[in-house]
């Protein structure tokens, strides 16, 4: 019996130890590789944008300026790791994991990615995954109205055009849900 007291114990410590070390890991975000921001709001030029100018990436911080002043339109909240290189930001690809929430719809997680070119200035690609509690074809009729149907990528994964290098992915979660992929790449 005292075994199991000291074993709990023990896992009890290694919990709190561990637990203690995420929190302190989440508040250490602001510096390194990988930058957390929360609380997004849109501007003249958002946080995303002045984090990763700060951390030295200066050909792409005004394309990252406008994908995720873009990307946050209509949001009621967001927040984002900015991966940003270790050595030689400003010439190397950056990425954004985001988290955004609107009050009429659920929550999306968007992913971005930027490349210095020295012919284009700054490319950058943008995915959004959200789940609807609705079927595709009331999802495609709703929220892409004016989308064209473009077939399968496989036999399971629909595709809407959008626009010349945007597409919308849908994929049946269950009879009456559904998941979309946006992606859209910008040179």
């Amino acid at each position: 019996m005292r075994k199991l007291q000291i074993l709990a114990t023990a896992i009890g410590v290694a919990g709190a130890l561990a637990l203690a070390s995420a929190q302190a890991a989440d508040e250490k975000t602001d510096s390194g590789p990988v930058r957390l921001i929360r609380n997004i709001q849109t501007g003249a030029t958002n946080q995303v944008a002045t984090v990763a100018f700060g951390a030295g990436v200066r050909n792409c911080a005004p394309r990252i300026d406008q994908v995720t002043n873009f990307l946050m339109q209509g949001a009621t909240g967001a927040s984002a790791l900015l991966f940003v290189p270790e050595r030689d930001p400003d010439n190397n690809m950056v990425s954004m994991a985001m988290e955004w929430k609107t009050d009429t719809l659920s929550r999306a997680y968007v992913s971005a990615a930027f490349s210095p070119n020295t012919g284009l200035g700054c490319a950058a690609e943008y995915e959004t995954v959200q789940y609807w509690s609705e079927a595709c074809s009331a999802v495609a009729a709703k929220t892409f109205k004016g989308a064209t149907a473009s077939g399968t990528i496989g036999s399971e994964i629909s595709i809407l055009t959008i626009g010349p290098s945007a597409r919308v992915f849908m994929m049946r979660a269950t009879s009456s849900s559904c998941v979309t992929i946006k992606k859209e790449v910008l040179r």
